[in-house]
């Protein structure tokens, strides 16, 4: 037999990706189903994901790499050139990439990784604008009782009039709360494209699939919510009429994005607009995924998972002062990752090969 070396890059490449595809066998058979569902969903109720939020997320998100990417280069340079004082600090700087685009094996599990999740997102935009057209909301009151119940009989947003009433502090958590979007998309990224296909790898791509449909999609159905910021227009309640008034005053000072994505998803709705990105309320997806994130980091980097639980905590603030969510949306979230994490730990301690690295 032939060493790997002594054959064509392409054959060398298709070995790789065999193995690739071998080893993410049951993470496609999973995103597969999910795609299965998805089309048993839009046979079922007609709803279509809205085109052109997504391609407004993709527009925001390709800005958001370009800055990120810009950034780094200038940071990476500087490091090269006045900390390490290389030589040619260019030259270094694009040959580190050399070994990346050159390690099969890294790049065939990369496609795998995002292939599967890339179909695993397709499908679950599709069924999250399905969720209402399945359960109407009839959440909203019971998960308003029970905010009130824990935090001492007032709406939590009501302890934090310091934040309300700061139009640039409310612009700073709604700049977080947005850039929670590319978090995710590098997190997946990252993940999928990472330099071992590691057993944390596996754990993590499989949280994320298993997090959002049991929650995102499975959970958000039975417990049927809009949120706050869709009470009043429901006729439910106007307790959340304060919050909003703050939201559109700091929105006269600052852009208050989160006003103009709630008018386009009520829009979405109530069929104003063609498609539906979905509304739901329970259990809060942002504050899940953002646990999510921070757990998977912090055993790959203290200082990376200590940012990234700082960040979790901004989310689940905003998704409370933005007026996304109820705090027991956020709560749910948080507890809700923390399991799965720890489910998908034991099952791949026992079910993964061991040839997987833990890390």
């Amino acid at each position: 037999m032939q060493a790997d070396g002594a054959l064509p890059l392409h054959r060398i490449f298709g070995n790789h990706l065999t193995r690739a595809v071998w080893q993410h066998r049951k993470l496609h058979g999973f995103a597969a189903a999910t795609f299965g569902l998805a089309t048993a969903a839009w046979l079922k109720t007609g709803n279509m994901p809205d085109v052109a939020i997504v391609l407004d997320y993709g527009f925001y998100f390709l800005s958001a790499a370009w800055i990120c990417g810009c950034i780094f280069a200038l940071i990476r340079l500087f490091q090269l050139a006045v900390v390490e004082r290389h030589p040619a600090p260019l030259g270094a700087f694009i040959r580190s990439f050399g070994p990346v685009f050159a390690d099969g094996e890294r790049l065939a599990n990369g496609i795998n990784g995002f292939v599967v999740l890339t179909l695993f997102a397709i499908s679950f935009s599709t069924l999250k604008g399905a969720i209402v057209l399945f359960h109407p909301f009839s959440w909203d009151l019971t998960l308003d009782s029970a905010d009130k119940v824990l935090h001492f009989g007032r709406a939590p947003y009501e302890w934090l009039p310091w934040l309300t009433g700061a139009p640039f502090v409310l612009w700073l958590v709604n700049f977080a709360y947005n850039f929670w979007f590319v978090v995710l998309l590098a997190a997946m990224f990252a993940t999928s494209f990472a330099a071992h296909d590691s057993r944390l790898r596996h754990r993590f791509l499989w949280s994320l699939m298993l997090l959002w449909l049991g929650g995102g999609f499975f959970l958000a159905t039975v417990f049927s919510s809009a949120g706050p910021c869709f009470l009043a227009r429901l006729g439910l309640s106007l307790d959340y009429q304060p919050l909003m008034t703050a939201l559109e005053t700091a929105n006269r000072h600052y852009p208050i994005w989160a006003l103009s994505t709630q008018d386009t998803l009520w829009d979405g709705y109530t069929g104003a607009r063609p498609g539906s990105a979905g509304i739901s309320a329970f259990p809060s997806m942002h504050v899940a995924t953002a646990v999510l994130i921070a757990l998977y980091a912090i055993r790959r980097s203290r200082l990376a998972g200590a940012l990234l639980w700082m960040f979790a905590a901004v989310i689940m603030v905003g998704s409370v002062v933005l007026g996304w969510h109820y705090a027991v949306d956020g709560y749910a979230g948080a507890l809700l990752a923390a399991v799965t994490w720890k489910v998908t730990g034991f099952v791949l301690q026992r079910r993964t090969p061991a040839s997987l690295a833990e890390i």
